[in-house]
């Protein structure tokens, strides 16, 4: 092997040329290097081990269990390494996820973090079942146990841990040099004789060089002793030496300030550097110099010592500069204000000039001046200006902030499809949203057609349990009769519709089973009046609101069979059917309309009695509060609401909506608890599944396009009904309706 070309000057100071130290073994760099991979394996933790751990310390009963979990944690890191990766990235991966999770009980925020930043992006439900598997392998042993298993990991890999470098050999033998390659110190041709590698003498030989070159050794200890006056002074000698006397120049007193300001900015030293050099000129070498090298002493020293009359003559001629001047004296500046801070400096200069007349006036010295002056410092407001300026450059501009800023609040239970992809990058990135994969498109010359299948159900939950008839109490079998089980919906709103008395919002598509939703919380009102056995009807009332009188009889015909078994008296009370006191007295459960019901709650005397008595207040169809009879509905609210809240009496409101974007907003306004009471399902929970289909007419002419509209809506309808399927058409009314031989119609 040839030697490295180096000069003589510095293979004089290493063993490079002493050939019995080298050993071609250590130069290979593929045995170092599975030397020391072996090394690492036998230091810190790794599967292997913690499999023998598992099986030292466990019977053979627990061992299948605990292999099952084990094989969790190995499959959930496959997920979140790779499988591209290999076997031993996949087991390493596997280590990091136990020793995250051992001491855990769930998926936490650092936890996300850490994986985040070892592995990227990764599936949440990969690390949600390597919590749980490491959780169940936890449980069966002691923390004394886990404890040492990491913690002797962790020993033996700090043992045999070598710092890098700290086996490099360095030679201090000296070798005699050619005079041709002779190495001058400083000038001196023999200062290579006292040439050592030990730096604290070679920083004492520099330091005794600089004093002996400059002779002078108070200088350098002037340096040392900084006091109150020292910033003074030193300006004091740059005007003289500068100027020499000539009048019309910066005072001491105007520099000083201007001085002290850049001193006491956060810039750093080569900017401060640059600035000075621009206001001193190159006279002022020395001060510069002297500045930057005392500039935090300085500071601690004016600011410690405020009792100096110089210093206070400096503070005040400090504000008088930021007060008055809108331009700076010196240097090539640009001051940037807020608009605060713009404000503050306003005030300022008018409490300075109230402060001034005062002492006008009244003849006061200019201590009352200089308490005005403190009220408002534009120097430290500058301060903290220019520290929240540099904090902000170090954060990240899409950091945290930004993710906590559209970092949405999850409801337990909200099923929204389209809130849930809105947190997606695409959304908030502004990316463009494409159709589905599964998506048909049929082109011709008259129109193409885009057909849009309908969305998968929604996978169902772990806590998800379907609600049988037969386990519920006497009453809910006696309202239920006929029924075997409640649906999905009904089964997930159950508990807190049938045990609690939470104000409730339930959006729902059509046919997911409301009107059963609204009879839980009836069977719940009714179960909370009954007394040894029997129901005290005169103490409750129920009043169910319908949108239109026809839903409202078809409402009062039902609830009337199902609670008839427990002797619930359900009547209409609709513009068309008027109720007397008596059958109203007799009446547990009222179906009427907003309007009717907004005249009833609307009377002061008569029928006051009646609005106190309900306990239970049914809205259906509150998607009406954004059409005309949205205001009715809307005063409604607000006077059951009112009655709440001065009389300390319990009315429930449930509203039931098919179709409601905002339904955080109305839940608000029914002051319903979102975490509790808030039930949100999209078209995932339709009971049957709704496709879409668009078809779009390709000519121009407006003719044309009516003809190709009927030949395609025709051409649909007869498809749909030769398949055996029901078809509702809706037509506007100038359109004329045409039926065809078979029965079928066009338009």
């Amino acid at each position: 092997m040839a030697l490295p070309r180096l000069t003589g000057a510095l293979r004089s100071f290493s063993n490079v040329t002493k050939h019995e130290d080298y050993s071609e073994e250590l130069a290979d760099l593929t045995t170092k290097r599975s030397k020391l991979h072996g090394q690492l394996l036998k230091s810190d933790l790794t599967w292997k081990k913690i499999i023998k751990f598992v099986d030292d310390n466990l019977d053979k009963r627990e061992h299948q269990t605990v292999n099952g979990d084990l094989k969790t944690i190995l499959q959930a890191a496959k997920q979140i390494v790779g499988a591209e990766n290999g076997q031993e990235a996949i087991e390493s991966g596997a280590v990091f996820l136990f020793k995250t999770f051992h001491r855990k009980e769930c998926v936490g925020h650092n936890e996300t973090k850490a994986i985040k930043q070892m592995f990227g992006p990764f599936p949440s439900s990969s690390a949600t079942a390597a919590c749980n598997a490491t959780c169940r392998i936890a449980s069966h042993f002691t923390e004394e146990q886990l404890t040492a298993l990491i913690q002797m990991a962790e020993e033996q890999s700090d043992e045999n841990r070598v710092v890098f470098g700290k086996n490099i050999v360095f030679s201090f033998d000296m070798h005699d040099l050619d005079h041709s390659e002779e190495l001058p110190v400083n000038g001196e041709a023999d200062a290579q004789n006292t040439i050592s590698l030990d730096y604290n003498k070679f920083l004492n030989n520099q330091l005794n060089h600089l004093q002996n070159y400059c002779g002078e050794k108070s200088d350098l200890k002037s340096l040392e002793k900084v006091d109150d006056s020292f910033l003074w002074s030193e300006v004091g000698k740059y005007l003289n030496e500068s100027q020499g006397g000539t009048p019309g120049g910066p005072t001491t007193e105007d520099l000083c300030c201007t001085l002290y300001e850049m001193l006491a900015s956060t810039k750093s030293g080569d900017e401060l550097q640059n600035e000075l050099f621009e206001l001193l000129g190159p006279e002022g070498f020395e001060l510069i110099e002297k500045l930057l090298q005392n500039r935090s002493v300085i500071l601690e020293r004016s600011l410690a010592c405020p009792n100096d009359n110089r210093f206070q003559a400096l503070q005040e001629q400090c504000k008088k500069f930021i007060g008055e001047n809108a331009k700076p004296s010196y240097g090539c500046q640009v001051t940037i204000q807020s608009e605060q801070e713009r404000l503050l400096m306003k005030q300022y200069r008018r409490e300075e000039k109230r402060n001034a007349r005062k002492e006008k006036q009244t003849g006061e010295d200019a201590e009352v001046s200089g308490e005005g002056l403190m009220c408002f410092d534009p120097k430290e407001l500058r301060m903290q200006r220019e520290l929240s300026l540099l904090n902000a450059r170090s954060m990240p501009v899409l950091g945290r902030q930004r993710e906590m800023e559209f970092e949405k609040i999850h409801y337990p239970h909200v099923y929204d499809s389209r809130a849930e992809a809105m947190k997606t990058s695409a959304f908030i990135g502004g990316a463009k949203v494409f159709l589905p994969e599964a998506v048909q498109r049929e082109n011709n010359k008259m129109y193409e057609e885009v057909k849009i299948p309908h969305s998968e159900p929604m996978p169902i939950g772990i806590e998800e349990k379907i609600v049988y008839i037969k386990d519920l109490d006497e009453i809910g079998q006696l309202a239920f009769k006929g029924m075997k089980r409640l649906n999905r919906i009904q089964s997930i709103v159950f508990e807190t519709a049938y045990n609690t008395n939470e104000n409730m919002l339930i959006c729902a598509p059509t046919g997911a089973g409301k009107t059963n939703i609204a009879m839980l919380t009836i069977l719940h009102e009714i179960r909370q009046h009954v007394q040894q056995g029997v129901i005290k009807k005169d103490e409750f009332k129920i009043v169910y609101v319908a949108p239109m009188k026809a839903l409202a009889a078809e409402m009062t015909n039902y609830f009337s069979k199902r609670l008839e078994p427990l002797g619930i008296t359900v009547k209409e009370l609709t513009g068309d059917m008027q109720l007397s006191k008596g059958e109203i007295l007799r009446t547990q459960m009222l179906v009427t309309t907003p309007e009717k019901w907004d005249v009833v709650t609307r009377k002061s005397v008569g029928d006051v009695a009646l609005s106190q008595m309900v306990k239970l207040l049914i809205l259906d169809e509150v998607h009406l509060l954004h059409e005309d009879r949205g205001p009715v509905l809307e005063s409604i609210v607000a006077r059951t609401l009112r009655q709440v809240e001065s009389t300390q009496s319990m009315i429930r409101i449930l509203g039931l909506s098919a179709t409601l974007p905002n339904y955080l907003d109305v839940a608000t306004f029914l002051h319903v608890n979102p975490y509790i009471g808030l039930f949100y399902f999209d078209g995932r929970f339709r009971p049957v599944p709704l496709g879409q289909t668009f078809v779009g007419i390709k000519t121009a002419n407006k003719v044309q396009q009516l003809n190709h509209m009927d030949e395609v809506c025709y051409e649909n309808v007869l498809k749909q009904i030769m398949a055996g399927h029901q078809v509702t058409q809706d037509v506007s009314n100038n359109t004329t309706l045409y039926i065809s031989r078979d029965g079928v119609c066009s338009c």
